[in-house]
């Protein structure tokens, strides 16, 4: 029997808790973020306060500000503040403007402190970090926040990040070329289509800014795209000069409407050379030459170039060129480019650790060796690995710190879906027109919806922790809520209601986390992640309970019949070419289950 713990619940807005669900207005009421001291104090407070009762700020402990090589498991610490009036105190933690939630989400808001539990943080990062008071009995009472400190974390064992660009903010990337019109510009799309297919993305990979060819604002698939020439985007220089190998990582969409033998897209390494004419060789790195509107292509997708017999030295730069000489539709964006510098040049060799191209199947690496994605998140890259055992799903091992004893794959999570607990019933609910659940298109409309709920618990069978950890450590996938006042991760789950192959109704669950809700394998287990450190343990699941928001299908439009419901998680969105989260099996994500509307 499933011991039933409460998931991650976002809250609807004041006043529209029509789901007979237990909630909380705390995801609603709190105020909006307010910006760390500029005063260039050292964050030092004192232990009482005179701002008309409310708490003193709090003097920040550890890490300490301009800390580094702070190890990826860390908690913060702070000195505790007596509220002047003496009321309880609880304490707001942001992380790079991210708020922390502790446990799970709807739980009295923020910590009791004096520290977060061991947070789960990216290699050779650099994080900001704050912590405001307020009192416990209410929240909106707030004191003024700490100074914001901030602190690196160390590098991985044998690469690091020289060069990391997002594009949030302006940088010295270097626009030219001949094209006479559809130059690169920075910012968010503008959307087009080019007979039904997607030309220009209708927004960035991640955040609110990238690189694309051509902004156009009356959406005209033949206005400002690439024409007549070429539009190059150059970057600034890096250094690869220690390196014994390197990479470059980045998110790419290019639409090519038309075959022919002129390249859409190119993406090359240029490396100083007195010889060359401009005084830089060019290594081409890639070159897109096929039409692309029947290919994943022209969606995002991530991209990992290695750099393998290529000269690696100080001042290279990355050139990215989108070309149009002829007739139709070219279009080309960029996004988050990273370049790494590897200590060793095993990504270079063809066994164990090498890079590899899965879409060559068994032949992507030699020896039997799997070639595996790498990371929590797609970043495009692959390496050969030896394949691990995952867990037994009907009979798992005795304990979590034994290995696998189910079906071998890639050292990677593995989620899916049980069947058995979904089990759809409709409900009616009032929804009015300032509900964060119209606002987040859980409903098609006002007034009385009928909806169709059900459970979802998504256990991870593979052979390690799906780790997330804190949402700035991934701040492209998760996006925040004005209405809920937090950070979501878009798109966890998605739901259809189908007549045959035609869908009649959709849902998705705009899950504000994924954490550690139950253990199937191991029921003396400790949970290790929650809202604040994102995570799915292996042998654990999420749970998302019928009652929570958001977890339905409307279906008040749809008539009377039988149906079928499939439920699927970690899929490719749709404007993505792969699933977000790495995985070792796909095909076990979607179940469906019959169902019938009276």
């Amino acid at each position: 029997m499933l011991a039933w713990v409460g998931a991650c619940a976002d809250v609807p807005a004041p006043g529209n808790d029509t789901t007979g669900a237990p909630t909380s207005d705390a995801g609603t009421t709190w105020p909006p973020l307010t910006t760390g001291s500029s005063d260039g104090s050292d964050g030092s407070s004192t232990t009482t306060g005179d701002g008309g009762g409310l708490p003193p700020a709090p003097t920040l402990q550890s890490p300490e500000q301009g800390a580094t090589d702070v190890p990826i498991e860390t908690a913060l610490c702070w000195q505790p503040v007596v509220d002047p009036d003496g009321d309880a105190v609880r304490y707001r933690v942001f992380l790079d403007d991210i708020e922390l939630a502790e446990g799970i989400q709807g739980d009295q808001p923020g910590y009791e402190g004096p520290c977060t539990p061991a947070l789960s943080l990216a290699f050779e990062h650099t994080f900001s970090w704050r912590v405001q008071a307020f009192e416990a009995e209410a929240p909106t009472r707030q004191g003024e926040p700490s100074a914001t400190w901030s602190f690196t974390t160390i590098a991985d064992v044998d690469s690091h990040v020289i060069f990391e660009d997002r594009f949030e903010d302006p940088s010295d990337w270097q626009v030219g070329g001949d094209a006479s019109t559809g130059a690169w510009v920075r910012g968010n799309p503008v959307p087009t289509f080019d007979g039904g297919e997607v030309a220009q993305p209708d927004r960035c990979a991640g955040g609110e800014a990238c690189w694309f060819t051509g902004q156009n604002p009356d959406a005209d698939p033949e206005l400002d795209d690439v024409d007549g020439g070429a539009t190059t985007l150059t970057s600034p220089p890096f250094d690869l000069s220690r390196a014994a190998a390197g990479a470059v990582q980045l998110q790419r969409h290019v639409y090519k409407g038309v075959a022919d033998a002129s390249a859409a897209l190119t993406v090359e390494l240029l490396v100083p050379d007195d010889a060359s004419p401009d005084g830089y060789a060019a290594h081409p790195l890639e070159s897109i030459t096929a039409a692309t509107a029947d290919d994943p292509q022209h969606r995002w997708t991530p991209r990992e170039y290695v750099l393998c017999g290529v000269p690696l030295v100080a001042d290279s730069r990355l050139r990215i060129t989108a070309r149009d000489d002829g007739s139709g539709i070219v279009e080309a964006a960029i996004d988050t480019v990273r370049v790494i510098a590897h200590d060793e040049a095993t990504i270079c060799s063809t066994g164990e650790g090498g890079a590899c191209d899965p879409s060559l199947g068994a032949a992507a690496c030699p020896d039997a060796l799997l070639c595996c994605a790498q990371g929590p998140v797609q970043v495009g890259a692959h390496r050969c690995a030896t394949a691990v055992l995952g867990l037994d799903p009907d009979d798992p091992p005795a304990s979590p710190d034994d290995p696998g004893n189910g079906s071998p794959g890639c050292d990677a999570p593995d989620l899916a879906i049980s069947e058995q607990f979904i089990m759809p019933v409709l409900t009616d609910i009032m929804v009015d027109q300032d509900s964060c659940l119209l606002y987040e298109g859980c409903v098609s409309g006002t007034g009385t919806r009928t909806i169709l709920r059900f459970d979802l618990v998504t256990p991870n069978l593979g052979s390690r922790d799906l780790v997330l950890g804190v949402a700035a450590n991934n701040p492209d996938i998760f996006h925040y809520s004005s209405c809920h006042d937090h950070y979501h991760f878009d798109e966890y789950a998605h739901y259809e209601l189908r007549d045959g192959t035609d869908v009649v109704g959709t849902g998705q669950k705009l899950g504000f986390c994924l954490l550690d809700s139950f253990s199937w394998a191991w029921p003396g287990d400790n949970a290790h992640y929650d809202c604040a450190n994102q995570g799915i343990s292996r042998g654990w699941s999420d749970i998302y309970e019928s009652a929570l928001p958001c977890q339905w299908i409307d279906v008040t439009d749809v008539p009377a019949g039988d149906y079928v419901l499939r439920a699927s998680v970690n899929q490719a969105r749709a404007d993505w070419a792969v699933p977000v989260l790495v995985e070792r099996d796909y095909d076990n994500n979607t179940v469906e289950v019959p169902v019938t509307l009276p």
